[in-house]
């Protein structure tokens, strides 16, 4: 820098060069411009790291020369200065002044002239240095300069930080810093685009954490979210750079890999699986985590970037209902999906509707071949789908939050059954069995709703089943809700007893007036000889409590024979009759068929 350099050149030319502002090239551009109007040796323009220890370039020029970009500490140089004091100007000497700066040294650098970049708020986010291998002999001209450089250069690197971080916003999960849902679409449409002309495969793994809702609820979210960055940096690191992965949503991931075919797709849910055979460790506790998978592949079994994330999809759906854990996509699977989703629509308009039927399945007394009461099953016949099987239908109420709706309609069609055939003159034995499904169970208006729905007949008509697992999903609640049940009328069955994990001890405190023996025990009775010594211990542990106890499934004469023997008083099944309507049910066993109140002849 020397004194023949005219200010009004200078100014006029760094204006034009400043219009530029925001172009991709403009800080090169800029630097350059400095150099050649200022006629220096050196210039730097860099950027501080997080922090303040760092700074990395983002142009620089020597003797009309550009440099490829680097980093560099702070420490020891006039730069950590600037950002500590300001301007700072080290004419002659400078490198005597910072013998540790190596870059001084290896420019042969005299002088020294610099001005941190400020942010709108104060923040120094930058450093524009002018570097001479001579003594400056016109520093304030370069001051004046550079002082309009860096205002400009402030503006335009805080908008690009704005920038990033926007795009940060749209595209970066903010808890595991992992590409998000946008980020991964966006992926996936690049990697099929790109699969077209390659003619290469992409395949597709969504990953579900199975019962995380249930860490938040018992550890707090706090542990959740510990949890999830645990797992996001596990499966980052284990599967590597050349996968792309993504968290989509609270408890699901998905990784993408291009260039794959069916047994690279096996593979990597495989090597998904590996990511959680080892326990996670947060803080003082071990969590086990476990995990659904679904996995699809383009263009195997997808034809477009958005049908392969949707196939995705349905094979997570696949393999949380299966059981199974891990399913890639097959046409089947769409087509059952496709189904559920017509059940679910008819199913809405059939409940609400009131178009649901009610059959009712005998039971009978062993001893005395009386008619000791009935099981209120639902039944469904629509107008599009045809008969609709409860297996079917019933998953679907639960899985999509109708199954409370469903049995209260039993419950209420139950009831204007009974008033019929009271009014009527028909006098029915026994109570009628009604299925509670978990979900109702934990509902904490059940009572009153119950009460409710049976005032015109009074629940000491009524037997409530309920399974294993729904008594055990919240042990105290059921002790609870069983009491409260049992002071109003209603008797409580224990449902499919011998397929759960109920504890003698937990029984004793239930007050259950029924056991109901799982089919499974009863379908090789005959020839099992250690299904007769379960349902035997059955018998002697429910008559111990005080409890009656119900066969289902019962279906032969030898069935018949064993269970009587055995000592069970109660059972149901086809050999006693079948499911039937309450107009059959009526015309079999509570008119011509009957004698004496309900004998079967």
């Amino acid at each position: 820098m020397n004194a023949n350099i005219s200010a009004e050149q200078v100014f006029r030319e760094l204006a034009d060069v400043l219009v530029y502002s925001g172009n991709n090239d403009f800080y090169l551009a800029l630097i350059q411009a400095l150099e050649r109007l200022l006629q220096v040796d050196h210039v730097v323009l860099a950027e501080i790291s997080p922090g303040g220890y760092e700074a990395r370039t983002l142009a620089v020029t020597s003797h009309g020369k550009t440099i490829s970009n680097f980093n560099y500490p702070l420490h020891g140089t006039p730069c950590e200065n600037v950002v500590g004091e300001g301007f700072c100007l080290f004419n002659g000497g400078v490198v005597e002044q910072f013998p540790k700066d190596d870059l001084l040294k290896e420019l042969k650098v005299e002088s020294y002239l610099g001005m941190p970049i400020l942010t709108s708020d104060g923040t120094a986010i930058g450093i524009l240095s002018i570097l001479q291998d001579s003594k400056m002999t016109w520093p304030e001209l370069g001051r004046e300069v550079i002082r309009i450089a860096v205002s400009q250069i402030g503006a335009e690197m805080e908008r690009k930080n704005n920038e990033k971080r926007i795009e940060q916003l749209a595209y970066q999960d903010p808890l595991t810093q992992l590409p998000n849902r946008t980020a991964l679409q966006e992926r996936i449409n690049q990697a099929v685009s790109a699969s077209y002309r390659t003619q290469t495969g992409v395949g597709v793994c969504i990953i579900d954490l199975r019962r995380f809702k249930e860490i938040n609820d018992m550890h707090g979210h706090e542990a959740g979210d510990l949890l999830l960055k645990a797992v996001s940096a596990r499966m980052a690191n284990l599967l590597g750079d050349q996968l792309f992965l993504a968290r989509q949503s609270s408890d699901e991931f998905t990784v993408v890999s291009t260039n794959t075919d069916t047994n690279g797709l096996a593979q990597l849910v495989h090597r998904i699986h590996e990511c959680f055979v080892d326990p996670f460790g947060i803080g003082r506790r071990r969590f086990q985590v476990e995990v659904n998978i679904g996995a699809a592949l383009f263009p195997h079994d997808s034809d477009t970037a958005s049908e392969l994330f949707q196939h995705a999809s349905i094979a997570l759906d696949e393999a949380k209902l299966s059981g199974l854990k891990e399913c890639i996509y097959n046409a089947s699977m769409a087509e059952k999906l496709n189904r559920a989703h017509a059940i679910h629509a008819r199913l809405i308009e059939a409940i609400r509707g009131g178009t649901l039927s009610l059959a009712f399945q005998p039971q009978f007394d062993t001893r005395t071949g009386r008619l000791h009461g009935a099981e209120a099953l639902c039944r469904w016949q629509d107008e599009e789908l045809g008969f609709v099987s409860p297996a079917e239908f019933i998953p679907i109420a639960e899985e999509r939050g109708l199954i409370r709706e469903l049995d209260a309609l039993v419950v209420q069609k139950a009831v204007q059954q009974l008033e019929d055939w009271h009014q009527r003159g028909l006098s029915f034995p026994g109570r009628i069995s009604v299925n509670l499904s978990a979900h109702h169970f934990e509902g904490i208006d059940l009572v009153a709703e119950l009460e409710r729905y049976t005032k015109s007949v009074g629940p000491a008509v009524f037997t409530l089943e309920l399974t294993e697992s729904a008594m055990m999903r919240n042990p105290e609640q059921a002790l609870y809700l069983t009491d409260r049940l049992r002071e109003k009328g209603f008797d409580i069955a224990l449902d499919d007893f011998g397929t759960g994990y109920s504890s003698f001890a937990y029984l004793q405190r239930l007050d259950l007036q029924t056991l109901k023996i799982d089919r499974s025990f009863i379908t090789d009775i005959v020839d099992n000889e250690q299904n007769q010594s379960i349902v035997s211990a059955i018998i002697a542990m429910a008559k111990s409590m005080g409890m009656a106890v119900v066969a289902e499934g019962v279906e032969t004469q030898e069935q018949t024979e064993i269970l009587q023997t055995l000592g069970c008083q109660f059972v149901q099944g086809f050999y006693f009759g079948k499911p039937v309507s309450g107009a059959e049910f009526e015309r079999l066993w509570l008119t011509e068929k009957v004698s004496e109140q309900g004998v079967l002849l």
